[in-house]
């Protein structure tokens, strides 16, 4: 389905790109600790801002270079509790050229965003990647199908919405149709991939055109070309 590759395609893309983000946040902190030098910070002040009408806190650090200067800088990351209280002591990595090039080593710091863009990132391609994976192998199984699947008229059963799919809170709508099998004696309930349009007036038959693997039935196609092609 159309709608499932787009999707799938973005979450995949989406996921990547925060997964290398991710890698390349951790990369820069990486060579900045090998090169950086460490100092013993105290946190002189709270800085206060406004974020999403929420009073968020930073705190204001202050430490001495290994040539006796003294430097201040403010952290990275803000909370709406401070994470600190004013004379706490806090691990100082800094930049020796640029000692104003600072950053308090803690996780929340300089591990918080990299995990979060890996974790994201991971998930969104996990779902994107899962939707591809599953288009790819609907395309096989349907190719499949109009080569070597059997070919059968299934009774018609009505138009309703697939409700397992969603796109700006609206469903499509499906044709069903149900299939005995021949030989077993089983009946099958089959559903047309989704249509982004009331295919109701169209629908005058009794049957439609299926391509079943008659030893798998869950593995079935219902044919809905006879439909005119959403405008």
């Amino acid at each position: 389905m159309k709608v499932l590759w787009i999707v799938g395609g973005v979450f995949f893309t989406v996921g990547l790109g925060m997964a290398v983000g991710g890698g390349a946040v951790w990369r820069s902190n990486a060579r900045f600790e090998a090169a950086a030098g460490k100092a013993e910070g105290q946190v002189v002040d709270l800085i206060s801002y406004r974020s999403d009408k929420s009073t968020m806190y930073k705190p204001l650090v202050q430490f001495q270079t290994e040539d006796g200067r003294e430097v201040s800088f403010s952290g990275s990351t803000g909370s709406s509790s401070p994470a600190y209280n004013r004379g706490d002591k806090v691990p100082v990595l800094y930049d020796r050229t640029t000692p104003e090039n600072a950053q308090i080593d803690s996780f929340m710091e300089r591990g918080f965003v990299v995990a979060m863009l890996l974790g994201m990132g991971l998930i969104f391609a996990g779902v994107g990647g899962g939707l591809l994976a599953y288009q790819i192998k609907q395309r096989r199984v349907r190719a499949w199908l109009m080569q070597n699947g059997m070919r059968v008229e299934a009774q018609f059963t009505g138009v309703d919405y697939d409700t397992s799919i969603s796109v700006n809170g609206r469903h499509p709508w499906r044709l069903s149709c149900q299939w005995r099998h021949p030989i077993i004696g089983d009946v099958h309930v089959f559903h047309s991939d989704a249509i982004w349009f009331d295919p109701t007036e169209y629908v005058q038959r009794e049957t439609l055109p299926v391509r079943v693997n008659a030893d798998k039935p869950d593995e079935h196609f219902v044919d809905i070309g006879f439909l005119p092609k959403a405008g």
